[in-house]
């Protein structure tokens, strides 16, 4: 994939806001790659992106192994994640592990997890995700790199060994 692309992984429910994220990209003129599985909610996307005459920027990958997957997160612009809401945002900081600049809604779930380590736009207003990842495409490499590193290493206070041991703590207090 030598042509540089965003990248948004994760299902296609209708508050991921993938209708928004698709105008961004037509809007940007910009690839967006898709990593979902199929069902009946990429159908779906399958269709508005039809409607909207995205094919040519806006691309369903479906199902991604984990060895590709890793392949396009450290490849990518950036990884956006266009949520209205959300539980917590896993994708996102597998993005920041791979050494990925993030894009994300300015929900309060994503700034409380993901912090300063990633750009924030109005997951409402499709140009303020187009506006973001003109950002990204317009940052000093410097910028990028100091941003990135910032955020690897941010990211490695999560893990799921520590999660195990927080949990097994947690049922052995109860």
């Amino acid at each position: 994939m030598k042509k540089p692309y965003f990248l948004y992984v994760g299902n296609a429910y209708p508050h991921k806001n993938l209708q928004r994220a698709a105008e961004a990209a037509l809007a940007a003129r910009q690839t967006l790659f898709i990593a979902s599985s199929r069902n009946i909610f990429t159908e779906r996307l399958e269709k508005m992106i039809r409607e909207l005459r995205a094919q040519d920027y806006v691309k369903l990958l479906g199902f991604v192994p984990d060895d590709k997957l890793a392949a396009l997160y450290r490849n990518a612009i950036a990884f956006v994640c266009p949520s209205t809401y959300e539980g917590f945002g896993l994708p996102g900081l597998e993005a920041m592990a791979a050494g990925t600049l993030v894009l994300a809604s300015n929900i309060p779930v994503f700034k409380e997890i993901y912090q300063d380590h990633a750009l924030y736009f109005n997951p409402y207003d499709f140009s303020a995700i187009a506006a973001a990842m003109k950002d990204a495409l317009e940052m000093s490499p410097s910028t990028r790199t100091v941003h990135i590193k910032a955020a690897q290493k941010f990211v490695r206070r999560y893990s799921w060994s520590q999660m195990a041991k927080q949990t097994l703590k947690v049922y052995n207090e109860a």
